[in-house]
């Protein structure tokens, strides 16, 4: 898994934090997170749970291999769901559940619909037999069974009232949990009401601590992305690069779908720098990406837009000026850093 190095260095300390002779060396995790939270207490970073977790992550990247495979096998021992991914899961669950339901009623309309067409032709062929004397035993027969198939339908229509009104309570009930939804199910990402969210509380942390964060955009650029004409083609394409960005991304980073495969990560305590080298990475990395359109191989054409995140500026402004950039810069030398006020490169 490749890491992008975009959290601003604990601050050095006299001595070197690698360890010459590892082997030698006893781990010891309990001074590792006292450590930590020094570093924390220094940076004047609050010491609560999602900021120790990004300068644990951080200080260990400057552990050697041996060291931070023992804490990844504690961790990994002391392992817990983090509980958005239990949410997460549960909306899965529902909305699979959803599609059931649809296809079901689907079905019934198909049974429904088949019914009335037997009903049709049964009609059509006593028409055909009524001043047919010889074949009166035969129009009996269908006589009754037609009978039967009128109240096989009156039973269907009732049941199908029932299905309906059910089918729209689960339908308003759909909505309302996706109204509250923070997931993109089909780039497996976070959802645009999410990283709206996000921006959002990091500006109010900005503000109340002074430490650093940053965002970015990412998207494929229009003429690239009109080579391709088929939609389910264009979603997998953005699939792909929704699924890279999650896996080059730290546990503290927010990868989201704002729209129209357009794709935005949150870095919290991430500096100027930071953030540069990670949109390269990115860059760099997604430019590499092999897509074929009509048997042909290319590289993926993308645009990086990058942000602070200011205490002088809201939420909208912040988005309004990165999505600006992003629709006016395709042709421009990438990736474009916004900085604090003046557009940088």
């Amino acid at each position: 898994m490749i890491k992008i190095d975009n959290v601003p260095e604990p601050k050095k300390k006299v001595t070197d934090t690698k360890e010459k002779n590892p082997k030698n060396k006893k781990i010891d995790i309990y001074k590792f997170s006292e450590d930590v939270l020094h570093e924390l207490s220094d940076d004047n970073v609050p010491s609560i749970p999602s900021n120790y977790s990004v300068y644990f992550e951080k200080m260990l990247d400057e552990k050697s291999d041996e060291f931070r495979k023992e804490i990844g096998d504690i961790l990994m021992s002391h392992a817990e769901s983090m509980s958005d991914g239990g949410n997460i899961n549960i909306e899965k669950e529902i909305k699979q559940g959803f599609i059931q339901i649809k296809s079901m009623l689907q079905a019934v309309a198909i049974v429904y619909k088949n019914l009335n067409v037997m009903k049709s032709i049964i009609q059509k062929r006593m028409q055909s037999l009524e001043n047919n004397t010889n074949i009166l035993a035969l129009q009996n027969v269908l006589s009754a069974f037609n009978q039967d198939l009128i109240k096989l339908n009156d039973l269907m229509e009732k049941h199908l009232d029932v299905i309906k009104v059910s089918y729209v309570e689960v339908g308003k009930m759909f909505k309302a949990i996706e109204e509250q939804s923070i997931y993109d199910t089909m780039f497996e990402v976070y959802n645009k009401k999410f990283l709206v969210a996000s921006i959002q509380s990091e500006i109010e942390s900005v503000k109340r601590y002074g430490y650093s964060s940053s965002f970015l955009f990412v998207k494929i650029k229009d003429k690239f992305v009109a080579r391709l004409k088929n939609l389910k083609d264009r979603n997998n394409m953005f699939k792909s690069m929704s699924q890279l960005l999650l896996k080059t991304s730290r546990r503290s980073d927010i990868v989201a779908h704002y729209g129209d495969g357009c794709f935005a990560m949150v870095m919290k305590y991430t500096d100027e720098n930071g953030t540069k080298q990670a949109c390269k990475r990115i860059l760099n990395m997604l430019a590499c990406m092999p897509w074929k359109i009509d048997s042909e191989e290319s590289n993926l054409d993308v645009q990086v837009v990058s942000s602070m995140i200011t205490k002088d500026k809201s939420m909208e402004e912040l988005l309004s000026n990165a999505l600006d950039t992003l629709a006016t810069t395709e042709f421009e030398e990438q990736p474009i850093f916004l900085g604090h006020t003046d557009r940088e490169q």
